[in-house]
C-alpha cells in the first residue's frame, strides 16, 4: 500500500536535500492550469511510457498527486507499485488540499525554468533592447547579429526578420562562427523571455566582448509593437565549427567552475550508476543529429538549449545526480553551470563521447499486446453497432479529423461498456496500458487512423468534439499567443513576469542564479570615501571624534531627535559618527545587507545580536563548531536568563529534527572555527524561513569578501573585524549586517545599550579594507601551498583546509565561497602532548598568540574538547596556523625546524 503525505510534511521534503520525485498525475491541461511549482507532469495516461525515464531509480522517494487525491492519485500509485517503486506517497487532498493549506499553484508549465529566467534576468542586470529599438538599429543598416536562441522547428514557425537559429545550448560553441567580429553587437530572442534573457546571459557569463543583448519579451514583443514576423526561415548554425574551440572550452571551464560544476570520469559514473541510494540521469546536450549519429549506451538526449528551458521534460528527481556529455568539452560544462544555478547537482563527464562509459539502456515497460482488428472488420462493426470505437489519440488531432462513430477519452476516463471494445491509438503500448484492468474484449484498430484513411472510409472533422471542458490533455493557457491574439500574447508575458512574485521565499531560495562579477576590488577602493562636490578634499573620510551634537536651534535638535530611532541622523556621540557611519557603509556594501551596526569587538557583536533577537523562554540551535566564547556566552548568560540552547552538527546534519515550536535562531559559522566545517546555508535557510527562525551567521572567516551569507538566505552576518579587515593587529571591532526584515530589533537594543565605537578605531578599520583583497590574495596562496606541503609531511595525519579537495566541505566551499584565507589547522600523528609543546616553541616566524587575520604568522594549540560532535572525538593535537604575508619559504622553513625540534 501507498503512503498518504500531509502537504505540511511535502513542503519540508522539497527543501531538505534529499531525493525526490513530485509528480502531477493529471494529464497536460489540467496540470497547466494549476500546479505545484516543483510539480512534474507524469500524466496517468503515459505513465509506464515516461516513468523510468523520469525516474529511473525504483527506490526514489516518490510523491504523486491529482486534484483531490482521489481516484487517479490511488490507480497510479498501485500500477507505480507494480513497476517496482517501493516508496510511494500520495498527496492528501491532491492539489486542492495544497492550495487549501495557503500554499501556492502555478499556472503554466516548465515553471522552475521560467521563473528562474526572470531571477536571472534581475539578479544579473541582463541587458536588453525592446522591439522598437532593434527595429531602429536594424534600419540604420549598422553590424548586427539576431540569434534566435529556440530549436530550429519553432524558429522556423516564427521569427525575427534577419534573424539566424542558434540554441542557447550551442551558442558559447558557435558564436565565434556566427558573429565577425568583437565589437558586432549581439541580441539573443526567443518567442517570450526565458530563453532571450538566459542566451543573453549565457554569452556575457562566458566574457564574450560583444556587446550583448536580450530582446524584450521576443517575438511576442515584435508582433505586440506591430512590427511583422519572418516565417519559414532556414538560416541557421553550420553542422561544423570552423574555428579553433580552445578559447571556447577555457571559458566554459571558467563558467562551469565558478558554478561549482565538477568533471568526473566514467569509472566514478559507472559506480553511481550502481547505487541503489541514488538517482542518475545522463544527458547528451548535443544536436539531434549528433546524438543520432552516434551517443553513449544509457544516455537520453537532451539538447541543452531545451535542457535549461525545460528541465522538468528529462529530469524528474531533485537532487538527482545529472551528468552531462558532449563532444567538444564546450556545450556541457555551459548546460552544467545554469543547472546549478537551478538547484541540480549536474557534473560534465570527462571526454564526453569518447569516454568509453556505457551503462545499462533501459527500455519502455513491457506490456502484452493487444488483439487487432482490422480497418474492415471494424467498418462492418460499427454499422452494426456492435463495437465501441475510442479514440486515444490527442483530443486537438481528434478534433481535426476523427472516424465516424468514433468517440474520445482518455485512460483515467475509460470504461468498458457491454459492447466489445475498440481503441484507435498512435502507439500501442499507450492503448494496451491503457486497457489494463478494462476486462472483456478489447481490441486495437490495426493500421490506427492512417489505415482508415488510406481505405477511404469516412471521417468526420469537428472543432467542438470533444468540448473544451473535457479536454484535459490539452493546455488551452494562452494557446493561441502565436496565432494573432494579442490578449493572449499580453497575458503570457504577463504570467511569465510575475512568476517571482507568487514564489515562497524557499521556491525562490531553491534557484541560485550566479551574480555578476562581484567588482568588489574596485568598490574596497571606493566606497565610503570623502563625497564630492566641495572642491579638494581628503582621499579618506576624516577622523570626526564626537560626544557632545550642537543645533542651531530647538527645532533642528527636535527633528534630529524625532528621525533618529529609523534613520542615520548625527545627534549623540553614542548614536555613532562620522567616520564609523563610513565604516558602516562599507560593511553593508561588502555583505550585500540593508544596514550594519559596528560594536567594541566580534564577541560584543554576538552578544547583542542574542541581546537584539532572543528573550527568556525562547530557544537557539548553535552550532557545535562556534567560536568557544560565544559557547560561554551560551553558557554563562543566554542559559542562567532562561533561553534554552542546543548544538547542532557543523555540517547542518539532523538539524530540522532539532528544531522546536519555540526555536527563534539558528545561528551558525562557516566554516567552523578550527576544523572549518562546512554546511549548506540555502538548506537551513529553507528550514528556517518557512519556520520564522532567523538564521544568524559568523562571517569573520569569509570577510564578507570571500563569502555573503545574506545573498544565500541568512538574515544576520557578524564579523570580527578585528581579524582581516583591520589586517594589522592594533585594532577591536565587529560589525552586525541584517536584511531590512532584520534590522529593526537589532538597531533599537543597540541603541538601548549605547553601543558606539571611537573614530580613531573606525578610521583603522577603513583603512585596512581598503587592502583586504591584495592580501587575502597573499594568505590564500601561501595557506594553500603550506596545506599541500604539510599533507606529505609523515608528522602530520590530516589537513583541515577547506581548499583541499580531500576536505569533507571542499564542494560547499567551491559552490559558495570565492577564495580561500590564511587560517589551516592540522592534526599531528602523535598524541603525545610535549611532543605537540616541542613543536611549537620551536617556532620561530610564527608568533604563539590569538587572534588572525593581521600581517604576521601565528599558532596556536586548538581546543575542541567542548565539542559534541563525534568528529571530534578522539582528535590527536590539533595545531591552527594562520599564515602570514612573510615570504612562503621561509615560513614552511620554520615549520620544518618545529617538526625537527619536536622530535627530540
Amino acid at each position: 500500500m501507498s503512503q498518504t503525505i500531509t502537504p505540511g510534511q511535502l513542503q519540508q521534503w522539497l527543501f531538505d536535500g534529499q531525493e525526490i520525485a513530485l509528480f502531477d498525475v493529471r494529464e497536460h491541461g489540467q496540470y497547466g492550469e494549476a500546479h505545484l511549482f516543483h510539480g512534474v507532469n507524469l500524466p496517468y495516461s503515459r505513465l509506464e511510457l515516461e516513468v523510468q525515464r523520469l525516474a529511473p531509480n525504483p527506490r526514489v522517494r516518490l510523491v504523486i498527486y491529482d486534484q483531490d487525491g482521489g481516484d487517479v492519485a490511488a490507480r497510479t500509485a498501485l500500477r507505480l507499485q507494480a513497476l517496482g517503486y517501493r516508496h510511494v506517497h500520495v498527496l492528501e487532498g491532491g492539489a486542492n488540499a495544497w492550495q487549501a493549506a495557503g500554499l501556492q499553484l502555478f499556472a503554466g508549465v516548465h515553471v522552475p525554468s521560467k521563473a528562474f529566467g526572470e531571477l536571472v534576468e534581475e539578479a544579473s542586470h541582463t541587458p536588453h533592447v525592446t522591439a522598437q529599438q532593434l527595429a531602429d538599429w536594424q534600419a540604420t543598416g549598422e553590424p548586427l547579429v539576431v540569434l534566435d536562441g529556440r530549436p530550429f522547428d519553432e524558429y522556423r514557425k516564427m521569427t525575427i526578420p534577419g534573424s539566424i537559429c542558434c540554441p542557447n545550448g550551442e551558442l558559447g560553441y558557435r558564436v565565434h562562427d556566427l558573429v565577425p567580429d568583437e565589437t558586432t553587437p549581439i541580441v539573443v530572442n526567443c518567442a517570450g523571455r526565458t530563453r532571450s534573457i538566459i542566451g543573453a546571459q549565457t554569452l556575457i557569463n562566458l566574457g564574450v566582448k560583444n556587446p550583448v543583448y536580450a530582446l524584450e519579451n521576443g517575438t511576442q514583443g515584435w508582433y505586440l509593437a506591430d512590427f511583422k514576423l519572418e516565417h519559414g526561415s532556414t538560416r541557421r548554425y553550420a553542422d561544423q565549427v570552423s574555428t579553433d574551440l580552445g578559447r571556447q572550452r577555457e571559458a566554459a571551464r571558467q563558467l562551469a567552475e565558478r558554478a561549482g560544476v565538477v568533471s568526473v570520469k566514467a569509472e566514478q559514473v559507472r559506480q553511481w550508476a550502481a547505487d541503489p541510494a541514488r538517482s542518475l540521469f545522463l544527458c547528451d546536450v548535443r544536436t539531434a543529429e549528433e546524438f543520432a549519429a552516434g551517443s553513449l549506451p544509457g544516455a537520453q538526449h537532451t539538447p541543452g538549449g531545451q535542457l535549461i528551458q525545460s528541465t522538468d521534460l528529462y529530469i524528474g528527481v531533485r537532487q538527482a545526480r545529472v551528468v552531462l556529455l558532449d563532444s567538444d568539452g564546450v556545450r556541457a560544462p555551459i548546460v552544467a553551470s545554469w543547472l546549478r544555478q537551478l538547484g541540480h547537482e549536474a557534473y560534465v563527464l570527462e571526454g564526453g563521447v569518447h569516454s568509453g562509459l556505457a551503462l545499462e539502456v533501459k527500455g519502455t515497460v513491457s506490456f502484452e499486446a493487444l488483439p487487432v482488428i482490422s480497418v474492415q472488420a471494424l467498418a462492418d462493426a460499427l454499422k452494426d453497432g456492435t463495437v465501441d470505437l475510442v479514440d486515444l489519440r490527442p483530443s486537438m488531432i481528434h478534433r481535426k479529423g476523427r472516424i465516424v462513430g468514433s468517440r474520445w477519452s482518455i485512460r483515467s476516463r475509460l470504461t468498458a461498456g457491454g459492447r466489445p471494445l475498440v481503441l484507435l491509438a498512435d502507439d500501442p503500448a499507450l492503448a494496451a496500458f491503457a486497457a489494463l484492468g478494462l476486462g472483456g474484449d478489447v481490441r486495437l484498430l490495426d493500421g490506427g487512423y492512417a489505415a482508415w484513411l488510406a481505405a477511404g472510409l469516412p471521417v468526420i472533422e469537428d472543432a467542438q468534439t470533444p468540448p473544451d471542458n473535457q479536454c484535459i490533455d490539452f493546455l488551452f493557457f494562452t494557446h493561441d499567443r502565436h496565432s494573432g491574439n494579442k490578449d493572449a500574447a499580453r497575458q503570457y508575458l504577463a504570467w511569465e513576469i510575475g512568476l517571482l512574485a507568487q514564489m515562497s521565499e524557499a521556491e525562490i531560495a531553491s534557484l541560485k542564479p550566479l551574480l555578476p562579477a562581484s567588482r568588489v576590488r574596485t568598490r574596497l577602493i571606493h566606497a565610503a570615501r570623502t563625497e564630492g562636490g566641495n572642491g579638494g578634499r581628503a582621499v579618506n573620510v576624516p577622523i570626526t571624534r564626537l560626544s557632545t551634537v550642537l543645533f542651531d536651534n530647538l527645532a533642528q535638535m527636535r527633528d534630529a531627535r524625532s528621525r533618529r530611532d529609523s534613520e542615520r541622523v548625527l545627534s549623540y556621540g553614542a548614536r555613532g559618527n562620522p567616520t564609523a557611519f563610513a565604516l558602516e557603509d562599507l560593511v553593508t556594501e561588502l555583505e550585500g545587507g540593508y544596514r550594519t551596526r559596528l560594536y567594541g569587538t566580534g564577541l560584543a557583536a554576538a552578544a547583542q545580536t542574542f541581546l537584539a533577537y532572543l528573550r527568556p523562554g525562547d530557544h537557539v540551535l548553535i552550532t557545535d563548531a562556534v567560536y568557544s566564547p560565544v559557547r560561554k556566552l551560551a553558557r554563562e548568560f543566554l542559559q542562567p536568563f532562561g533561553i534554552e540552547v542546543s548544538y547542532f552538527a557543523p555540517d547542518g546534519s539532523g538539524l530540522e529534527a532539532q528544531l522546536q515550536a519555540n526555536t527563534k535562531m539558528v545561528y551558525a559559522e562557516v566554516p567552523g572555527s578550527l576544523l572549518y566545517e562546512l554546511c549548506d546555508l540555502p538548506a537551513l535557510a529553507a528550514l528556517c524561513k518557512p519556520r520564522g527562525i532567523l538564521l544568524a551567521v559568523d562571517n569573520t572567516w569569509g570577510s564578507a569578501y570571500l563569502y555573503r551569507p545574506l545573498a544565500l538566505g541568512a538574515d544576520i552576518s557578524i564579523m570580527a573585524l578585528t581579524k582581516y579587515l583591520g589586517g594589522h593587529s592594533d585594532v577591536m571591532m565587529g560589525s552586525v549586517c541584517t536584511t531590512e526584515a532584520a534590522w529593526p530589533a537589532l538597531a533599537k537594543m543597540s541603541d538601548t545599550f549605547g553601543n558606539a565605537v571611537s573614530a580613531d578605531d573606525a578610521y583603522l578599520i577603513l583603512r585596512g579594507a581598503r587592502t583586504l583583497a591584495s592580501r587575502l590574495d597573499v594568505h590564500e596562496r601561501q595557506a594553500l601551498k603550506i596545506a599541500q606541503w604539510l599533507q606529505a609531511q609523515p608528522q602530520v595525519r590530516r589537513v583541515f583546509h577547506p581548499a583541499l579537495a580531500e576536505h569533507p566541505g571542499h564542494a560547499l566551499w567551491k559552490r559558495d565561497f570565492s577564495g580561500s584565507n590564511g587560517l589551516l589547522s592540522f592534526e599531528l600523528d602523535r598524541a603525545d602532548a610535549g611532543y605537540v609543546e616541542r613543536f611549537i616553541d620551536g617556532l620561530q616566524l610564527f608568533g604563539l598568540g590569538a587572534s588572525w587575520g593581521g600581517f604576521e604568522s601565528l599558532v596556536t594549540l586548538a581546543d575542541t574538547q567542548d565539542r559534541q560532535s563525534a568528529a571530534d572525538r578522539g582528535l590527536n593535537p590539533v595545531v591552527r596556523l594562520h599564515v602570514g604575508l612573510e615570504d612562503v619559504e621561509a615560513l614552511i622553513e620554520d615549520l620544518q625546524r618545529g617538526f625537527v625540534a619536536a622530535g627530540r
